[in-house]
C-alpha cells in the first residue's frame, strides 16, 4: 500500500508540472514539445490530474483553451507547491555534494553558438561544477522550462511572465536595424519603396520578437507586405540573404548570420526605432552568485562578438554587466 501511494504521489508532481506547461501556452501541443512528450501524453496527464482532483481544469471549447476557475486556482497553488519542492532538491544538492553537480543553462537560439564555449570554461574552469546541460530556444521555451523547474538560469529577452519568485540579471539591451541584402542599392530612408522592391521577411507572431516587431509597426502605421515568417533567426536572415527580402532584426538575432559570412547591409531604422533586454533570469535565493557570474560572462562574450563581427553597430548596444 505505501509503495502504491508513493508512486501515485509521484505521478500527481509530474501531472502538476505537465498542468503548468498546458497553462502556460494554452496549447496542447506547444507543451508537449517544451516538455520533450507526445501530444497524446500531455492530455492524458491531465485527464488523470482531472480525475484525481474530480474537476474540469480547462475549457476546451476554445481555441487556445482556457483554464476553467478551478483551473485558476490550481495554478496559483501549483506554482507555490513545485517552487517548494524545486527548493527542497535545491538544498538536498547542496547538503549532497561541496559543489553543485550539474548547472542546467537555457539561451536563446540565436546566441548559443556566441556563447557555449565560453560558458562551458566557466562553468567547468572556474565554478568547477562536473556538468553543464545546455538548451537553445525562444523565449516562451525559457518561460516553460523555468516554471517547469527544467532549467536554473535562462539568458532570455524581455520575459513576459510572472517575475514573482525570479530575480533578472540585466546583461545589455539592443536596437534593432533594417537588414538588406547586400545587393540592394536603393533608398533606405523610405519604407515603402524598400517594400516595392523586397519582400519583408519576418519572425512568426509565435516567437515574442515577432509580436514586439509587429507591435511596433502597427504603432507606426506600417503595413508591410510579406512574404515569408519564421521561428528561427537563421532562417529570417536566410530569406534577406537570397537578395529578395529584408528585415528588422537586433546585433543578437544576426551575429551567427554574420559569423557565417551572410551578405547583408546594415542601416538604421527609417522610423522610430525600438530595442529588446537580453536578461539572465533564476529563480530567487538559488544558485548563490552563479547567476551573476553567467550574466558577466554572457556580456562579456556577446560584446567581443559584436566589436569583431558588427563592429557599425556595437557601440549602440548598451552593456548593463
Amino acid at each position: 500500500m505505501k509503495k502504491q501511494q508513493s508512486e501515485a504521489e509521484i505521478n500527481l508532481f509530474r501531472a502538476l508540472e505537465v498542468f503548468m506547461a498546458v497553462s502556460d501556452t494554452r496549447h496542447i501541443t506547444l507543451a508537449a514539445s517544451a516538455l520533450g512528450m507526445t501530444q497524446s501524453a500531455v492530455s492524458q496527464q491531465i485527464k488523470k490530474l482531472e480525475q484525481a482532483l474530480n474537476t474540469q481544469l480547462f475549457d476546451r471549447a476554445h481555441r487556445p483553451v482556457e483554464l476553467t476557475h478551478a483551473g485558476e486556482l490550481l495554478r496559483r497553488r501549483a506554482f507555490r507547491i513545485l517552487n517548494e519542492v524545486e527548493d527542497l532538491r535545491s538544498d538536498l544538492r547542496h547538503m549532497q555534494s561541496s559543489s553543485l553537480p550539474i548547472l542546467r543553462v537555457s539561451m536563446l537560439a540565436s546566441i548559443a553558438t556566441t556563447l557555449t564555449t565560453g560558458i562551458h570554461e566557466l562553468v567547468h574552469d572556474r565554478l568547477n561544477i562536473p556538468e553543464l546541460s545546455l538548451a537553445a530556444g525562444l523565449a516562451t521555451d525559457h518561460q516553460i522550462a523555468l516554471d517547469a523547474r527544467q532549467t536554473d538560469i535562462a539568458i532570455t529577452s524581455d520575459p513576459q511572465f510572472d517575475l514573482t519568485d525570479y530575480d533578472c540579471i540585466p546583461i545589455l539591451e539592443e536596437p534593432f536595424f533594417l537588414v538588406l541584402p547586400e545587393s540592394y542599392d536603393g533608398q533606405t530612408d523610405d519604407m515603402q519603396q524598400i517594400a516595392q522592391r523586397l519582400s519583408f521577411v519576418r519572425f512568426s507572431s509565435d516567437a515574442p520578437v515577432g509580436r514586439r516587431t509587429d507591435q511596433h509597426l502597427q504603432r507606426c502605421r506600417l503595413d508591410l507586405p510579406r512574404s515569408m515568417e519564421a521561428d528561427r533567426a537563421s532562417m529570417v536572415v536566410a530569406g534577406v540573404n537570397t537578395g529578395k527580402c529584408f528585415a528588422i532584426l537586433s546585433p543578437t538575432l544576426l551575429i551567427d548570420a554574420v559569423a557565417e559570412g551572410m551578405n547583408l547591409r546594415i542601416e538604421p531604422l527609417p522610423f522610430a526605432g525600438f530595442k529588446r533586454s537580453i536578461l539572465a533570469v533564476h529563480r530567487s535565493g538559488d544558485l548563490g552568485d552563479i547567476p551573476q557570474q553567467l550574466a558577466e560572462e554572457s556580456g562579456r562574450l556577446l560584446r567581443l562578438s559584436f566589436e569583431k563581427l558588427l563592429p557599425q553597430v556595437a557601440e549602440q548596444v548598451i552593456y548593463q554587466t
